[in-house]
């Protein structure tokens, strides 16, 4: 009879050890499993911010071409390029300080509070970016504004100039909302 007990023991003990393998490995599966759900906003907001730094380093050349080959004067062209400079430097610096490459492999309270200075940082320098916008927008029409010899000219460019200034807006909202939503899955999946 105590043999019989032994062998029980000894195949509970042989099936809970086989239990736990699986467990463990379902577990390890489940793992990979959800930290490549989350790679996905993850990767969106990292390839946010790599879109904007290359954006800022394209804007330095363009500029630069743009006031070699039309009328602008070159301290236009420097000073939008010391803008794209600085926002790339602030971009790098951001980015290194949460450390948004390395996301997915912090604990929940860390990734968290690296999201929500993300947002901080993007709400921050939408706000920061307008004054320049306006100051840029304003320069550019009062450039075209003195050079426009006719009435219908300078109807054309205010024309243009409100349809584009529109669409931009509408961008830039679409680009918030998009990003704000990224954020949010994110957090949500960390959350879960």
């Amino acid at each position: 009879m105590e043999t019989n007990i032994e062998k029980e023991l000894q195949t509970l003990k042989l099936e809970y050890n086989v239990l736990k393998k699986g467990l463990e490995k379902q577990d390890a599966l489940n793992e990979r499993f959800f930290k490549s759900i989350r790679k996905r906003p993850a990767l969106a907001v990292g390839r946010e911010i790599t879109n904007r730094m290359w954006l800022d380093v394209l804007t330095v050349p363009i500029i630069i071409v743009i006031c070699l080959n039309t009328s602008f004067p070159m301290l236009f062209g420097v000073l939008v390029s010391l803008w794209a400079l600085a926002d790339l430097g602030v971009d790098l610096w951001i980015n290194r300080k949460l450390g948004m490459n390395d996301l997915l492999n912090d604990d929940v309270r860390t990734v968290t509070k690296k999201i929500a200075g993300y947002r901080k940082y993007y709400d921050r320098l939408l706000l920061a970016s307008l004054l320049p916008v306006v100051v840029m927008l304003t320069y550019i029409f009062m450039h075209l504004y003195a050079r426009a010899d006719s009435p219908a000219a300078i109807r054309a460019i205010t024309v243009s100039g409100i349809v584009f200034i529109v669409l931009g807006i509408i961008i830039v909202l679409f680009q918030y909302k998009k990003h704000v939503q990224r954020c949010k899955e994110l957090l949500e999946q960390f959350e879960e």
